[in-house]
């Protein structure tokens, strides 16, 4: 019984440390744009790079069902960039976290490598989003398009109060924490951006996906 309170001790400290890194008043860490550049910015002696919360765990990020419809019936394909790599027929994207993969940056967010790319066979153009960052205000992450960097942008939203409550929901069976049902939604660019290049309607604050993450501090 000692064992297994301690363990419920830190899964309820790493949920902790999630809810706290993502709901800091965005005055205490302003999050503007990085034009020019397609390059994560190591941390600063005042930004310090700290452990992601659990040693390992995964997510799943599965797109909504009319997102899901859009994309194969314009024909985009879904592909992933290492270490997160692309769900079958376009459903969504998956990716492994935890201290080998991800870190938090007190002042820019908690971070994920990789990204995944959006294929418009149809029109020849991508849409590369990759190095995000989750932030109190949604998902930041670096932009190429057609190759060419865009800077850092907001590619989707969500609303703290709907997953918050969620993040120290028990996985036994997974031998972890972490929440079933967390909504994203399109953003402001991101819906533009996909409506000029694919002619596919998403608008702002369309429903995006659903994030069903898990960190594991047992096998």
């Amino acid at each position: 019984m000692r064992v297994l309170a301690r363990i419920t001790g830190t899964l309820l400290a790493g949920a902790t440390v999630l809810t706290a890194a993502l709901s800091t008043p965005a005055h205490a860490a302003p999050f503007p744009p990085l034009p020019g550049t397609s390059t994560v910015q190591p941390p600063t002696a005042s930004c310090f790079k700290l452990p992601y919360f659990g040693p390992k765990g995964h997510a799943n990020f599965d797109f909504g069902r009319d997102i899901v419809r859009l994309l194969n019936e314009r024909g985009v394909q879904v592909e992933g960039l290492a270490p997160i790599e692309a769900k079958p027929e376009n459903t969504g994207i998956y990716m492994p976290i935890g201290w080998q993969q991800d870190h938090i940056d007190p002042c820019r967010g908690v971070y994920y490598p990789g990204g995944f790319v959006l294929n418009d066979v149809q029109s020849g153009h991508t849409v590369a989003i990759h190095d995000i960052y989750l932030r109190p205000d949604g998902a930041h992450a670096q932009v190429e398009i057609d190759g060419k960097p865009q800077g850092e942008r907001q590619v989707a939203t969500y609303k703290l109060a709907e997953f918050a409550p969620g993040v120290p929901t028990p996985r036994p069976l997974e031998g972890g924490i972490g929440p079933k049902h967390w909504p994203f939604y399109v953003s402001a660019y991101l819906g533009e951006t996909v409506r000029n290049l694919t002619g596919i309607p998403l608008n702002e604050g369309d429903y995006l996906a659903n994030l069903d993450a898990v960190v594991q501090y047992t096998p």
